[in-house]
């Protein structure tokens, strides 16, 4: 009996529509891109459920003619390419045919569209793949509105998999914003169960539009251009200044040819510049506006459109390196520090913030620099267990004491101190054994009941973007609860009044707390990794003075081997392995 079959075009149609639409952020994607393609100078998002339950997307655009609504959900019908030839000179976001009969295969979907041509409005109606019905409709003026309902009803493995409604909204968000950022002389709107989430006017440039959009400010933002016609290259920057710092690359977009897309080499290009101004876990906001010719671009190599390929990338990378390093250092202003109005304030458990309800970081002092939002650390259940039996040649005992008795002789990279005793070199890894310290140090405060609590004189007001305020929205109780008492001020800000002793930078640490909304859980994990993230970074310089004060407390805590996460602070190479490299023995 033969293995071999040809699939039914029903389940054809599902694993093509799993290829370009796997959550509600798909849809508003393919429709808004739609809509811009023709010439919509106006698009309204309509949420139920963060998409789940309704999608609506409605423009101005040119309309569909009637003729044409006889294949429009038909797979690769399409009005942009008609010709392999075409790929090579593509400008439109679209160009598959694959989005509408992605979506109308996995929901149901209503379609009322009005041409400027034609005095009647038309609508069509499918659900699964299948039309129910093509009807007049009352005229209500140019454009196109599409109703999407009830996604993934026939694929309910794939409906399981759909998040939270706040996570669902948040990937929509993130599917929203590039489309107005980049057609910044448009109007958008997004609401969400009623809710108005944004609503942009017109901009008069792209910094405006970024500043209303991401609600920045607009005199961090600056503007830069660059065109080398010998390659075909044209560059448009919009850029942050050092004033504008977020604890993830949340605020970067890059743009080729006028497509959002992912591009890994422009983007390492542009945070590498940024290095030179920006201290290490902090990221820039940058947008990016690159132009090339469409035949030195390949935009047809995901199924989404993410990701594109550029012909001449590694002189493109030197072109925008040169231009982004020179539109910092000749426009970027200096950074701008707020007076001081912080008051410490010891507070007992019993008067304001309870011991067991606290975040806590790193408290810049003693030596040790400030708290920094790392990159890289990994969360608790991912760090492999070490044995002690495989890192140490000795008991615990002895190995205290002997570190004890060691001789600071140097650092190696800004990351790991050498201590030198008897035959033993000791190697400390400065960011765990920091961990360990504050974490200890954390506890402490725990288990006696008090905690270290900064007043502010004056409320620190943070902007917030809609994700942040969102998340805002769901922690704040919470956020009370570990020592960010916090209050709305405006429908975009809020004022924070005190927060941890043992933190700095508050601002930089709620916009973390933020990010994180998940793993916020006032338990000793959590408390752990929050020390991690406070704690001194590897590549920061420390004093001799420093390294072995540090030392001192670590060996002065009950548990000196390991960071809170199980991986070792130090380890110890005997002389006999280093003679045995040296082919002495």
């Amino acid at each position: 009996m033969s293995k071999v079959h040809v699939l039914s075009p029903e389940v054809i149609a599902r694993i093509a529509a799993g290829e370009v639409v796997d959550r509600p952020a798909s849809v508003v994607k393919e429709l808004m891109e739609n809509s811009l393609d023709a010439g919509a100078e106006r698009v309204d998002v309509e949420l139920r459920s963060g998409g789940k339950d309704l999608i609506l997307v409605r423009d101005n655009g040119s309309g569909v003619e009637r003729a044409d609504l006889e294949c429009l959900f038909a797979r690769h019908a399409t009005s942009k390419v008609r010709s392999s030839e075409d790929l090579e000179t593509l400008t439109s976001f679209g160009f598959r045919g694959e989005a509408l009969y992605s979506i109308a295969a996995v929901s149901d979907v209503r379609m009322r569209t009005a041409t400027a041509e034609s005095s009647d409005a038309w609508e069509i109606c499918q659900k699964g793949g299948e039309r129910v019905s093509l009807m007049p409709a009352a005229r209500t003026g140019q454009g196109t509105e599409l109703r999407v309902e009830d996604i993934f009803f026939n694929t309910p493995a794939r409906k399981k998999f759909l998040r939270a409604d706040s996570t669902e909204l948040d990937q929509v968000i993130h599917a929203f914003l590039p489309c107005a950022l980049f057609y910044y002389g448009c109007s958008f709107t997004l609401t969400n169960n009623g809710r108005v989430l944004y609503d942009l006017k017109p901009a008069a440039s792209r910094a405006d539009r970024a500043a209303a959009a991401l609600n920045l400010d607009l005199p961090y933002i600056l503007e830069a251009g660059e065109d080398v016609p010998g390659d075909n290259v044209r560059l448009q920057l919009v850029l942050g200044d050092i004033n504008i710092q977020r604890p993830r690359r949340d605020l970067q977009y890059v743009f080729v040819n006028g497509r959002p897309v992912q591009h890994k080499g422009i983007a390492f290009q542009v945070n590498d510049v940024y290095r030179l101004i920006m201290p290490q876990g902090v990221h820039p906001f940058f947008m990016i506006f690159l132009d090339v010719p469409p035949e030195d671009v390949d935009v047809n190599i995901h199924p989404q459109k993410r990701e594109v390929r550029l012909r001449q990338e590694g002189r493109v990378n030197s072109i925008l390196r040169s231009a982004v390093e020179r539109a910092l250092m000749a426009k970027s202003g200096a950074r701008q520090f707020a007076p001081s109005q912080d008051e410490p304030v010891l507070l007992p458990a019993d008067q304001g913030i309870s011991a067991d309800r606290i975040l806590f970081h790193s408290r810049q002092s003693g030596g040790f620099s400030g708290a920094r939002e790392s990159l890289g650390i990994p969360r608790p259940l991912a760090v492999p267990e070490f044995s002690q039996e495989r890192l140490f040649s000795s008991p615990q005992e002895g190995l205290k004491e002997r570190l004890a008795r060691g001789r600071l002789i140097g650092t190696f990279m800004c990351k790991y101190h050498l201590f030198e005793e008897s035959d033993s070199l000791f190697l400390v890894d400065q960011h765990a054994a920091q961990e360990r310290i504050i974490f200890e140090r954390i506890m402490s405060q725990v288990n006696s009941g008090r905690v270290e609590v900064q007043r502010l004189l004056a409320p620190l007001a943070v902007r917030l973007t809609a994700v942040e305020m969102l998340a805002w929205e769901r922690l704040h109780g919470l956020l009370d609860q570990l020592g960010f008492e916090t209050a709305l001020i405006g429908k975009d800000a809020v004022a924070v009044s005190s927060h941890p002793l043992l933190l700095s930078a508050p601002e930089n640490v709620l916009r973390q707390l933020l990010a994180d909304e998940g793993q916020l859980k006032a338990d000793t994990e959590s408390v752990a990794r929050r020390a991690c993230r406070a704690s001194v970074m590897s590549g920061d310089r420390m004093q001799a003075v420093a390294a072995e004060n540090q030392l001192r407390e670590l060996l002065a805590c009950a548990d000196s081997m390991t960071c809170p996460h199980g991986r070792p602070v130090f380890i110890e190479m005997k002389a006999d392995m280093l003679d045995r490299q040296f082919f002495r023995l």
